[in-house]
């Protein structure tokens, strides 16, 4: 769909018309068909035909203002003597040879004030790139830590005088509910554009490519998209322009997605929840314990704390396939008793128990530990005899001491078994 013609009727503006009207013709589109708005199946598609159709007429209107601008400036046209004027006396053609030089270096002092002022409008350009990205950079930043009050600061003036900082607030938040593990990382470099917003008002505004990174642990997937943001720029401070006169009917859109998704996601859940539990020992099994950790190594990369991964290998050599059963539930008992309730359990078969402390030190986790062990001793009594092995394995990680998968396998490794 490259046809002007087309690209005109798609965007519901004249053939012919200014770019200011195809702009602003845009925009509305924009709010009407986006995704993000509307529930229309189609949207997507109607978006995509939108976006190619204002690609199509604002590279038409660059074409025609670059040929303008090469037009506006001619180079003066070199003229050599004629034969009468070299036949003249030796005065004449000094006085002609004077008006040629005084010709040739106002041309040479045009072009180097030309060339002068392209220089300064690049290093302009360069300038006002380097702030604009910074101002998007901190504002992304703040998104990223939750910190709505601080990237809020980042805003323009045009969109603080109708978005109070409680409704923004509000609209980040419902957007975080609905998107709970959501990063924003600008992709490269900007793109010039003018915006015409309320009353005729235009701004001179960057637009910078940003990244969508969604992190879903409840199958370890990462989707990714990407959106186009703008920052414009009043009276020489540069903003983070979102173009919305009011949030709330935004922050309903989002609520009201959220409570949908969370309808359509409560079996799927609660299924994933099922499979993933141990219901004899009450506590859950490899595969839950494997989710478990994968959202935990995430909250602890990006929040810092620490966190501690405890194995405990219980086997009695003499006992019967009964004997060791009732041992197991013992055990299970009095771990899922003495651990905290933000702390997890699970029981990785082969007679092995796995506990994730939560924020909790190495010194605390070796105390607990050991009182775990003299208790699981006591409550069994005298079936554990002196052939009954009870042994453990545990590490620590905090700071900017990360846990991964391969650390974590190596200490149920050292007890027999693997996340």
């Amino acid at each position: 769909m490259s046809s002007l013609l087309e690209s005109y009727r798609i965007l519901g503006v004249k053939v012919g018309a200014g770019m200011a009207d195809v702009t602003t013709s845009y925009r509305q589109l924009c709010r009407t068909y986006h995704p993000d708005i509307t529930d229309d199946p189609n949207a997507e598609e109607r978006m995509k035909q939108i976006n190619i159709a204002y690609t199509v007429l604002r590279d038409k209107f660059k074409r025609e203002t670059a040929f303008r601008e090469r037009q506006s400036y001619t180079r003066p046209v070199r003229r050599y003597p004629s034969a009468e004027t070299r036949q003249q006396p030796a005065e004449k053609r000094q006085q002609s040879s004077d008006v040629w030089q005084q010709a040739s270096d106002a041309h040479q002092q045009a072009a180097n004030a030309h060339q002068q002022r392209a220089e300064e409008r690049a290093a302009a350009s360069a300038t006002a790139e380097k702030e604009a990205y910074a101002v998007l950079h901190e504002y992304f930043n703040a998104l990223n830590s939750f910190d709505y009050p601080r990237a809020y600061l980042y805003l323009s003036d045009h969109d603080k005088k109708h978005i109070p900082l409680e409704s923004f607030t509000q609209w980040r938040e419902s957007v975080a509910r609905l998107y709970p593990m959501r990063e924003f990382k600008i992709a490269g470099g900007s793109s010039l554009a003018v915006v015409t917003w309320g009353e005729d008002k235009t701004y001179h505004a960057r637009k910078f490519r940003v990244i969508i990174t969604e992190d879903d642990f409840s199958d370890d997937a990462t989707q990714s998209g990407d959106i186009d943001k703008l920052v414009i720029n009043e009276n020489g401070n540069w903003g983070v322009f979102l173009g919305y006169k009011e949030v709330s009917e935004l922050t309903l859109a989002f609520d009201k997605r959220f409570e949908t998704k969370k309808k359509r996601d409560i079996e799927k859940r609660w299924e994933e929840y099922s499979a993933g539990l141990h219901l004899e020992y009450n506590m859950l099994n490899l595969d839950g314990l494997r989710k478990s950790v994968l959202r935990e190594m995430y909250r602890q990369r990006r929040y810092g704390g620490s966190m501690t991964l405890a194995a405990i290998s219980i086997r009695h050599n003499d006992m019967k396939n009964a004997g060791q059963e009732e041992l197991l539930r013992s055990a299970a008992k009095t771990i899922n008793g003495m651990v905290r309730e933000t702390d997890v359990t699970a029981y990785a078969d082969d007679g092995v128990f796995a506990i994730m402390f939560v924020e909790l030190g190495k010194k605390n986790a070796d105390n607990i530990i050991e009182r775990l062990i003299e208790t699981i001793r006591k409550n069994a009594g005298p079936q554990l005899g002196k052939k009954a092995e009870i042994a453990y394995e545990y590490d620590t990680w905090f700071g900017n001491s990360y846990a991964n998968i391969e650390t974590l396998n190596g200490i149920l490794g050292r007890v027999r078994k693997k996340i």
